[in-house]
C-alpha cells in the first residue's frame, strides 16, 4: 500500500511539473500574466493566417509576438467592458470564412482541419484569437476615429503626391479628385488612428510595470 501510495504521488509531481513547464509565465503586464501556452497559439495562428510553415518559427519571431501580447494586454486592461465588444457569433463566422478564403486549400472542411492539426490549432484556438482582435479593434476605433479629421488639403495632397504617382506606375487610367476623395480620406483617417495609437501604447508601455521571462537572447534589447 505504501509503494502503490508513493508511486501515486510521484505521477502526481511529474504532472505538476509538466504542468508548469507548459504554462510557465512569459511575461507580466501590470500583474497580468501572460503564459507560455497563450504565446504558443498567438504565433502559431499568426503563421496560419499569414501561411508560414510552423517549422520556419524563430526566437525572433516569437518575440515579436510577444510584443503584440504585451500591448494587447496594456489595451485590453483600458477596457472597461470588454464582453460588449466581443464579435457575435455570426461575425466570428463571417470573419473565419473571409480568412479561409486567403488560406490555399482551406475551402473545404476537411482540408481545413488538416491544415490547423499542422499547425497544432483547433478551431476554438483560431476563434479565441479572433475575438480578441475584434475587441481590441473595436474599442481602438471606439477611442480614436471620433478623434480624427481629415480636411480637404490633405487628401488633395495625397492625391498629387501618393495617389496618382501608383497610378501612373501601373499605367492604369487616372481617376478624378472626386472619384477616391472618400477612399483617400479613409487611409488616412486610418494613418492617423495608427499614429494615435502608436503615441498611446508608448506612454502605456512607460507607466506600466513590463517584465519578460524569454531567454535572453530572444529579447528585444532596448524595448522598455
Amino acid at each position: 500500500m505504501r509503494a502503490r501510495r508513493h508511486f501515486v504521488i510521484v505521477l502526481l509531481l511529474a504532472g505538476i511539473a509538466q504542468a508548469q513547464v507548459v504554462d510557465r509565465m512569459v511575461a507580466v503586464v501590470n500583474k497580468h500574466v501572460i503564459l507560455e501556452s497563450e504565446l504558443d497559439q498567438a504565433t502559431r495562428v499568426e503563421f496560419l493566417l499569414q501561411s508560414k510553415p510552423i517549422e520556419r518559427l524563430t526566437s525572433v519571431d516569437q518575440t515579436a509576438v510577444l510584443e503584440r501580447l504585451i500591448d494587447r494586454s496594456l489595451l485590453d486592461q483600458q477596457i472597461v467592458n470588454p464582453n460588449m465588444l466581443d464579435p457575435a457569433p455570426e461575425e466570428l463566422k463571417a470573419k473565419i470564412e473571409e480568412l479561409r478564403q486567403g488560406i490555399p486549400g482551406a475551402s473545404t472542411n476537411e482540408n481545413w482541419k488538416t491544415i490547423l492539426a499542422g499547425y497544432g490549432l483547433t478551431q476554438q484556438d483560431v476563434e479565441e484569437q479572433l475575438t480578441s482582435q475584434f475587441r481590441i479593434l473595436r474599442f481602438i476605433d471606439l477611442r480614436f476615429r471620433g478623434l480624427v479629421r481629415i480636411d480637404k488639403d490633405a487628401i488633395a495632397a495625397y492625391y498629387q503626391d501618393r495617389f496618382l504617382p501608383e497610378v501612373r506606375k501601373r499605367n492604369a487610367s487616372e481617376p478624378q479628385l472626386s472619384e477616391v476623395s472618400d477612399k483617400i480620406e479613409q487611409i488616412l483617417a486610418e494613418q492617423r488612428i495608427d499614429e494615435l495609437l502608436n503615441s498611446w501604447l508608448k506612454t502605456l508601455r512607460a507607466q506600466a510595470h513590463i517584465e519578460r521571462m524569454l531567454p535572453a537572447a530572444a529579447t528585444n534589447a532596448g524595448t522598455p
